[in-house]
């Protein structure tokens, strides 16, 4: 190294990886939402599984929680549908907060 060499470089923020930062999060909400519709359809077909066996023993605690089953299972797909817009949004705020 020369005379007037600095070793030491200032170090220079960077905003341009709040982008890919933002693109990995829909990336992977959009799997996180994938699988939750998965498992929304799943947990479907086991309350209605359920309500349907409750109802021919005649047992009405078992038809209730298939009926709960069902009625979760629907909350869960309304709430996985939007996961993607939600992350997405969200990533834009953060994106005007930090520039």
């Amino acid at each position: 190294m020369g005379e007037g060499d600095d070793p030491v470089r200032p170090l220079v923020p960077v905003s341009d990886g709040m982008d890919s930062a933002r693109e990995l999060l829909i990336s992977v909400a959009g799997t996180i939402a994938n699988a939750a519709i998965l498992a929304t359809v799943a947990a479907l077909i086991i309350g209605a599984i359920l309500w349907g066996t409750g109802v021919v023993l005649q047992r009405p605690g078992l038809s209730q929680n298939g009926v709960q089953t069902i009625v979760g299972a629907v909350a869960c797909a309304i709430v996985a549908a939007g996961l993607n817009t939600w992350i997405a949004w969200f990533g834009q705020q953060a994106i005007s907060i930090w520039n």
